[in-house]
């Protein structure tokens, strides 16, 4: 059976007692990651780290497959349920994971444990991933990204429970920080208890998010801020973009983050550009965006609209789509792909700076 949105939360909080396992994949690591704790927890409350639960990998899978049929069979040598998680960075034994859960399947009466799976990105085709959509005893739990919307519900809930009154937050604060929070649910969720807990404590009514408070707390501030990697990408200086892609890696940021932050402003200066190419000039083609360019920045955005074609900036957001895709892949290296992918593009941006 196949598990989304409410109906995936209320299963992983109390799943039904004649559903033994389950496949938690997708982007949304931190989501995976999330669903995954709270159904080991519904599964076996008190299940002991070191005998009530296995963990396995996919390379113990491809080393013995038949441990883990092993295991889900084997009862406990002190009569509780045991439970089995396997980290599924690669589907090398895909096909005989499938049969396996079709197996179980169809012969609920000789499993003694409960299985959690966790991995990432999976497509339609994937033998697992169709294995435990067509069960009846299994059940797969896709992990996306939220959305726009779903972020902006994250923002508003999260403030609002904040202090005594509630935080709210304005319009170009909500702008310049749902940016920020794409790519993980749990590093959303953090980021706006944080900023609950510094707004809300003594909060008088009427308190709000600034933009300034933005600056000041999104995810990895201290070590370096987006901008910092960011316009020195976008402008050619090498040096500056790849020690502040450093430093903020260094400071915990999450490369996923960057990337799609540095996809929001390539898409930005390519409307703008778009826009002076149809006659207006540089600063009112730069005003029209919403939300507005910084002023402090604006000077630096207008170089970089007169750096780059808007061919080249179609070629460069096709290649950041690339290294999208790459990074939600199980396993891949995130913080490689994107540094490859911020050095590749300040070096061609200074090579047109020449």
């Amino acid at each position: 059976m196949k598990l989304t949105g409410s109906r995936a939360d209320k299963f992983c909080a109390s799943p039904n007692s004649d559903v033994f396992g389950a496949l938690l994949y997708g982007p949304d690591r931190g989501l995976v990651h999330e669903r995954s704790a709270a159904l080991a927890k519904a599964f076996v409350p008190d299940a002991d780290e070191a005998f009530g639960q296995t963990v396995l990998t996919a390379d113990d899978l491809s080393s013995d497959f038949g441990k883990l049929s092993d295991e889900m069979s084997a009862l406990s040598m002190f009569g509780d349920t045991r439970l089995i998680r396997v980290r599924l960075d690669h589907e090398r034994q895909g096909g005989a994971l499938s049969k396996l859960i079709k197996h179980l399947d169809t012969n609920p009466e000789i499993i003694a444990a409960r299985l959690i799976i966790e991995a990432g990105d999976m497509q339609s085709r994937s033998a697992t991933r169709k294995a435990f959509e067509a069960a009846g005893h299994f059940a797969a739990i896709p992990c996306y990204e939220p959305s726009a919307r779903d972020l902006e519900n994250m923002v508003r809930d999260g403030l609002g429970a904040a202090g005594e009154h509630g935080v709210g937050i304005g319009r170009d604060a909500l702008a310049a920080w749902l940016p920020l929070l794409e790519g993980n649910s749990a590093l959303a969720k953090g980021e706006i208890d944080k900023m609950a807990l510094y707004k809300g404590y003594g909060a008088s009514e009427g308190e709000s998010v600034t933009v300034d408070d933005i600056e000041v707390l999104a995810a990895g501030a201290q070590g370096a801020s987006l901008d910092d990697i960011i316009y020195p990408a976008c402008s050619g200086q090498v040096g500056l973009a790849d020690n502040a892609y450093a430093r903020a890696i260094d400071a915990n940021m999450n490369p996923a983050m960057i990337l799609r932050s540095l996809q929001r402003h390539l898409t930005r200066l390519h409307a703008a550009v778009l826009a002076m190419d149809t006659g207006r000039s540089a600063s009112e083609a730069m005003r029209s965006l919403r939300p507005p360019v910084f002023a402090m920045r604006q000077r630096d955005f207008e170089r970089q609209m007169r750096l780059w074609p808007a061919g080249a900036l179609s070629k460069v957001l096709a290649q950041s789509l690339e290294t999208d895709r790459a990074v939600k892949t199980a396993g891949s290296p995130a913080a490689s792909l994107t540094g490859r992918f911020i050095l590749a593009l300040s070096m061609q941006a200074a090579r047109r700076a020449r």
